[in-house]
């Protein structure tokens, strides 16, 4: 079923109640009145019957608008030959205006020609009884009556098709543009506590909005549990008639997550009260997809996927606060590969970087879940062991000397590669991570001077040796 059928079978179902309304009330004050026209009765039933079959059939949609119309004219027509009177010829006419319901030109010409027909006919027939002192002349007014009505309905529904075809293509270029760009518009009735969506909510989460109104809970479903509960503490803002504008993530039937942006409009009524939740979301995958690869870019070492310098002063920071608070100690590990650019310059950037990957897995892998571990350029590499002790650091440094004691395979390469390693402790050598690092790093040199494999513990006395 297209659209002006679905349309057009509405407006039947309409009709038809109509018709039902009109036939109880009318058999109700015949029974009363004139309780002798049984006729009536049985004629009514049985079109209204006709009427309501052709309809809930949903076949054939537009000859049952035919069908519906010529019926109520039927239906009139045995009322003026039952009971002939003026009243009866007004109701013919006022088929003509239900027709008008429909918004479509033939019907009206068909009910201007059953109106004007049947009138010529009861006048014809009935003249005498309609109108007292009837005249011809009374029927051609009437007739021009009929006429006048049924242009006025045509001009009528010129004028409100155009308005509706022009307001229905607004519509459609619009839902053309908002899926292009996956854009949904939402509603929540508060009254009726109904979420609704448009059509684009297909093409962002796979679901119908038939779907979603066969379980009125799945748009709650849908919604990240984290995010959802975000969600709920913006409601009493809702309520209370605030605009707001915030991000959720949400899981498609292919269980996807997707990102949406969720701008919320309350209505008021003239009381200022909420009748309606309105919003926008748009889908931001994309975009936070870039944000998170953007983040991840600015503090991670794209090489090797290790923090960066950047990251690793952030959590220096938060570590040295809580080392403070707490009284612990911290150790900074400054570790330097031994004749890592001979290999770099003999066997080439590839394998240097290769190298460097395998560096950064055994490093981890030599460390506690609670230590970090970031690359500061090149072959150098710097590590924050907190609430440690001297001991502790001195057993994490051989770990550390003992992971690169096996040889690194890269390309059919066979690499015996070993780091230099200079600590400083915090609050011993510094408090702060600049002085702490260069105190590492003095170390480290003397580590590198003393041999392959090493690892050495900051102190004064390096100036001299």
């Amino acid at each position: 079923m297209n659209y002006w059928e679905d349309l057009t079978h509405t407006r039947n179902k309409l009709v038809v109640k109509l018709l039902w309304g009109f036939y109880l009330s009318a058999a109700i004050v015949v029974t009363i009145h004139l309780g002798e026209y049984m006729t009536h009765h049985i004629i009514g039933l049985a079109l209204c019957l006709i009427a309501t079959f052709a309809v809930y059939r949903k076949k054939n949609i537009i000859f049952t608008m035919y069908l519906i119309i010529s019926i109520m004219f039927v239906y009139f027509l045995a009322l003026l030959e039952l009971s002939p009177n003026f009243v009866n010829v007004i109701f013919v006419w006022l088929t003509l205006i239900l027709s008008s319901l429909y918004q479509q030109y033939r019907i009206i010409m068909l009910s201007g020609v059953y109106s004007a027909g049947i009138t010529v006919y009861s006048f014809a027939l009935h003249g005498t009884e309609l109108i007292n002192n009837f005249q011809h002349t009374d029927m051609i007014y009437l007739v021009l009556f009929g006429a006048f009505m049924t242009v006025y309905f045509l001009f009528y529904t010129k004028f409100t098709r155009d308005l509706w075809v022009k307001e229905r293509e607004n519509d459609r270029h619009l839902k053309n543009i908002l899926d292009s760009v996956n854009v949904v518009t939402l509603s929540f009735d508060v009254n009726k506590k109904k979420m609704s969506f448009s059509h684009g909510i297909t093409q962002l989460t796979e679901y119908s909005p038939e779907d979603f109104e066969e379980n009125p809970k799945l748009w709650k479903e849908i919604i990240h549990p984290k995010d959802f509960k975000a969600l709920a503490k913006n409601y009493k803002d809702f309520y209370k008639g605030e605009s707001k504008v915030f991000d959720i993530r949400i899981t498609t039937r292919s269980k996807k997550e997707k990102w949406l942006q969720l701008r919320v409009i309350p209505v008021l009524d003239s009381n200022k009260k909420v009748i309606q939740i309105n919003g926008v979301a748009i889908d931001i995958t994309e975009r936070r997809c870039m944000e998170e690869k953007i983040k991840y870019m600015a503090y991670h070492d794209i090489l090797t996927e290790l923090p960066n310098r950047i990251q690793f002063n952030d959590y220096f920071i938060k570590t040295l606060s809580e080392a403070k608070s707490e009284k612990q100690q911290m150790a900074i590990l400054f570790i330097d590969l031994d004749k890592f650019k001979t290999i770099n310059d003999t066997l080439g950037h590839d394998i240097g970087d290769l190298l460097l990957k395998e560096t950064a897995k055994r490093l981890k892998a030599s460390l506690r879940e609670t230590d970090f571990v970031c690359r500061v350029g090149g072959d150098e590499f710097i590590i924050l062991l907190n609430n440690i002790t001297n001991n502790e650091v001195n057993k994490l440094a051989q770990r550390i000397v003992d992971a690169f004691k096996d040889e690194f395979v890269l390309r059919g390469n066979t690499l015996c590669v070993t780091p230099s390693i200079g600590i400083s402790i915090y609050p011993n050598h510094g408090h702060d991570i600049e002085t702490l690092i260069k105190k590492a790093d003095d170390a480290m040199y003397l580590a590198k001077k003393k041999g392959k494999n090493n690892y050495q513990f900051y102190s004064p006395m390096l100036k001299d040796a």
